[in-house]
């Protein structure tokens, strides 16, 4: 089994269509993939409606942004129903937010003399407009020519900068599970927090009834990916993995570029949890 359980097509802040994750999962031997867009579950209804290749199994995805106090941590949820109604209202309402704070960052722009950004945004095909597509757009309108440096204007501290509004972690979760889903912790190391803040979060995760957590994802050093299993099993969680791919030209975040499961999770796999299907 070779899966894929994390990924991006441009209905949010991937780079490809639908069909092209799928062409490139089957090119590179994948046996399973989810096609979790951030906030939105267009692509997935796409590929639902897609002719359904030999040898790979789809798995109805979505990844939402979510607030642990004041930090932003992600949501992957897998085995979705993407056409459940309580799940849709809190993506839409976190589609709206999107576009608020697009809004948001566009007045503050102004005042630097850089227009166009919303009418940038309408004509592009996501549904749920984030950072990079806000970054980009800031290297066409020719005022940056780094998307690092771009990318910091809109980060915290940056000069376009506009905290977002998220739905809370719980609500997340909440709406994940009442899809029918099972709830996963997105690349966990790469929150800006302590190992006892982890801890805290993991916990968290785990008493609002979040399921599992990414252990191997890509770019992953291997002692890291061990240790997120270890506090994986500790935590009482399933253990998933992704490599959240965004873009072709992102080569060390290529589809199915990661390294699997390591062997304290073997029996902790997701795809044994009981909710799997």
């Amino acid at each position: 089994m070779k899966a894929d359980l994390h990924c991006h097509s441009y209905y949010s802040d991937g780079a490809h269509s639908p069909e092209y994750l799928l062409d490139r999962a089957i090119s590179r031997g994948i046996t399973h993939l989810a096609l979790t867009d951030h906030d939105c579950v267009e692509g997935g209804l796409v590929l639902r409606n897609s002719v359904k290749p030999a040898g790979l199994t789809l798995i109805d995805g979505v990844e939402i942004s979510a607030l642990w106090g004041t930090v932003e941590v992600h949501i992957v949820g897998l085995c979705i129903d993407p056409l459940n109604p309580a799940l849709n209202e809190v993506l839409t309402t976190q589609q709206q937010r999107r576009y608020s704070r697009v809004s948001e960052i566009s007045k503050a722009m102004e005042k630097a003399d850089i227009l166009g950004l919303e009418h940038y945004i309408k004509k592009l095909p996501c549904c749920a407009p984030g950072r990079r597509h806000i970054s980009e757009f800031l290297i066409k309108s020719g005022k940056y020519n780094k998307v690092k440096t771009a990318f910091r204007q809109i980060s915290r501290g940056g000069r376009f900068y506009v905290p977002p509004q998220w739905c809370s972690l719980k609500q997340a979760v909440e709406a994940i599970k009442i899809a029918g889903g099972l709830a996963i912790l997105a690349h966990p190391h790469r929150y800006p927090i302590s190992k006892s803040k982890m801890a805290s979060l993991l916990t968290a995760f785990s008493d609002v009834k979040g399921d599992g957590m990414e252990v191997s994802y890509s770019n992953l050093d291997r002692h890291i990916r061990d240790t997120l299993g270890e506090q994986c099993a500790e935590a009482g969680l399933w253990a998933s993995q992704g490599s959240d791919f965004h873009d072709q030209d992102a080569h060390w975040m290529d589809l199915g570029r990661i390294d699997g499961l390591p062997e304290s999770c073997k029996k902790n796999a997701i795809w044994l949890h009981p909710g799997w299907h």
